[in-house]
């Protein structure tokens, strides 16, 4: 099993893969964030999510990708947060892999954490599987997001 560090979660096109190959997608991204924050109470939050974010080209299959991250989260104050959604990462060739997550708690920095999984793909993505967790934190004010994964991707 080959592995490479994240910038790889997202395949660049023109690049080849092994089947049954595994991918290791830790590391950290940047992207834009366009949520929609709806005051509960004074210390109840619902929040509409809709992210996007693209992966730096490391010469790997998953090198590239652009992601469109979208869910809903519930955030109470002092008592943490919880919600889910789906991830649909694409490459330059249209194929994609996709799959669930869910928000289980809040860091000290106020940065939402969760798990996610692959729940299936299109082209050299079709039979995906893989997971890990996540942590993300967004700028309320300016939309700016910053996504850190640990996990892999296997292709099949």
């Amino acid at each position: 099993m080959k592995t490479f560090a994240l910038m790889a979660l997202f395949a660049g096109a023109g690049v080849l893969h092994a089947e049954g190959m595994s991918y290791d997608v830790s590391g950290a991204t940047v992207g834009k964030a366009e949520n929609q924050y709806i005051p509960l109470g004074d210390s109840h939050m619902y929040i509409d999510l809709n992210s996007k974010f693209t992966m730096p080209d490391n010469g790997t299959p998953v090198a590239g990708m652009t992601g469109n991250c979208m869910g809903a989260m519930q955030v109470t104050m002092g008592a943490g947060a919880q919600g889910n959604g789906m991830c649909i990462w694409t490459d330059g060739d249209g194929d994609s892999w996709f799959g669930p997550w869910n928000v289980v708690g809040m860091t000290p920095e106020r940065a939402t954490a969760g798990t996610w999984y692959v729940s299936g793909g299109t082209g050299k993505f079709a039979g995906a599987s893989g997971g890990g967790t996540f942590t993300s934190l967004t700028n309320p004010e300016n939309g700016d997001s910053k996504l850190d994964v640990l996990g892999s991707l296997t292709m099949n």
